[in-house]
């Protein structure tokens, strides 16, 4: 295989590590938010106010997870001059995502 797939496989995963570093500050963006938020009004903090920030932060760190699953797998099917579809990874992945986007949608309704 060329320079070229390596190079784009690792482009790739950056774009998974950026997506998952998004998640995870935006996980810490709820959580430090809801801190203020009972800070402003003076009311005590519960861990319940703060999952939702958390549930963020743990799917940012999945995401990059994956992500890396995915460059190890493809650089090793680049050096072996082969291509593997990984379709049942990709549906664990998803639906777990897709889970954890369920709990958070209902921890905020």
């Amino acid at each position: 295989m060329s320079p070229s797939d390596h190079l784009a496989n690792k482009r790739t995963f950056l774009s998974w590590v950026r997506t998952g570093i998004a998640l995870m500050g935006f996980g810490f963006v709820i959580a430090k938010f809801e801190i203020f938020i009972h800070i402003l009004i003076k009311s005590s903090i519960s861990k319940s106010s703060i999952i939702p920030g958390e549930i963020m932060i743990v799917i940012g760190i999945i995401t990059i997870i994956y992500g890396l699953y995915e460059y190890l797998q493809n650089e090793k099917d680049l050096n072996e001059n082969n291509y593997n579809s990984r379709n049942l990874e990709s549906i664990v992945f998803s639906f777990a995502i897709i889970a954890m986007a369920i709990v958070l949608l209902l921890l905020i309704i």
